[in-house]
């Protein structure tokens, strides 16, 4: 037997409840929902509808882009396509990451409550 044989043996055999425990993982729309809640949930839905303005935006100045006629002018709604789509990424990565973050302080607590547990039996 080689050692990564052992190895693989050893983490089943000392974790057996590792199944159980990734099928309690929270779907998308679970971590959508949970950033809404908790202290940044303003911020959460102002960012929503800066972000709904900004595909707005980007929609408006793409359709420009697309019927404009001179080059000048396609220069010009090609940049603030360009900026409105940057603008709009960079908010939904913000998003991204406060559901990362509230899922992340969520599983934090379970941790503390869990060795809190612990702490009492012993």
């Amino acid at each position: 037997m080689n050692i990564d044989e052992k190895i693989k043996r050893e983490l089943e055999d000392s974790n057996p409840d590792f199944d159980a425990i990734s099928k309690d993982q929270e779907g998308l729309m679970d971590l959508v929902f949970g950033s809404f809640k908790g202290g940044m949930g303003r911020w959460v839905i102002f960012v929503n509808i800066f972000t709904l303005i900004a595909t707005a935006v980007m929609l408006w100045t793409g359709y420009n882009f697309f019927t404009a006629t001179m080059t000048q002018d396609q220069i010009f709604w090609g940049i603030c396509l360009l900026l409105s789509v940057f603008a709009q990424v960079a908010l939904k990565q913000w998003l991204f990451m406060e559901m990362n973050r509230s899922s992340l302080m969520r599983e934090i607590k379970r941790v503390e409550v869990a060795v809190a547990k612990l702490s009492n039996r012993i």
